[in-house]
């Protein structure tokens, strides 16, 4: 009868140090261990992409796409270009666009620069298009300007377009500069000529351009990126 109640008493307190005292003593170990200084990184709002609001964890947030009381002009001042083989490496990769910016330089090959093509005001024009079924959805990127008048310099300009992709950035009548096209994924320009029926029709090219598979829309350069900018001296002159 001791025997049975010795083995009795030495299995309750087996299941009581099971049940009761290790996970307390395992849990009391946990809080004090560096795992659980990682624990919050590991589940934190930023490593899921999301934003915390009290014990909440949200992907989206507030903004203010109003412009109440802000000036908001549309259109364009300057429409600066490269050919996409001018470009030593890729540029602009996503890797590159942080916090809605693109805030690496572009890495250009030596002796190459933007060129600056002057256009008629209100002709040039950027766009973005995200469009697709849902799950098959990605960005368009598209350029439309004009270049008035008829010659040489022009004409042999253009031609250098021909079957070459571009990035395009345009300056913004807010003094952003936005940027279309990749030099592994360019715009390719498409020039239409017209002449005019009488004196005062329009006499020069409509130039549209586009380039779809993007994994980002029209994205604005850094500041800092920007007044950096390697532009050509001056405009050529036609």
């Amino acid at each position: 009868m001791k025997n049975f109640n010795l083995k009795e008493l030495v299995l309750a307190v087996f299941v009581f140090a099971v049940a009761i005292v290790l996970p307390q003593e395992a849990f009391s170990a946990l809080a004090t261990s560096d795992l659980a200084s990682h624990l919050p990184a590991l589940f934190s709002p930023e490593a899921a992409g999301g934003v915390m609001t009290g014990l909440a964890f949200v992907s989206l947030v507030n903004i203010d796409g109003s412009s109440e009381g802000q000036p908001n002009p549309g259109g364009t001042r300057n429409l600066y270009i490269i050919a996409r083989k001018d470009f030593d490496g890729v540029w602009p990769k996503a890797a590159d666009i942080v916090d809605g910016e693109i805030t690496v330089a572009p890495k250009l090959f030596a002796g190459k620069k933007f060129a600056e093509y002057e256009f008629p005001d209100g002709t040039f024009e950027l766009a973005d298009d995200g469009g697709g079924d849902p799950g098959f959805q990605s960005y368009k990127h598209t350029a439309d300007f004009m270049l008035a008048g008829f010659d040489k310099k022009l004409v042999a300009e253009l031609r250098k377009h021909l079957n070459t992709a571009s990035v395009i950035i345009g300056e913004l009548n807010d003094g952003q500069l936005a940027v279309i096209g990749s030099s592994d994924n360019g715009i390719y320009l498409k020039p239409s000529f017209k002449s005019g029926k009488k004196g005062n029709d329009k006499r020069g090219y409509t130039i549209k351009g586009e380039q779809d598979g993007f994994m980002w829309g029209v994205m604005p350069l850094k500041a800092e990126i920007a007044a950096a900018l390697p532009l050509l001296s001056a405009p050529v002159q036609v």
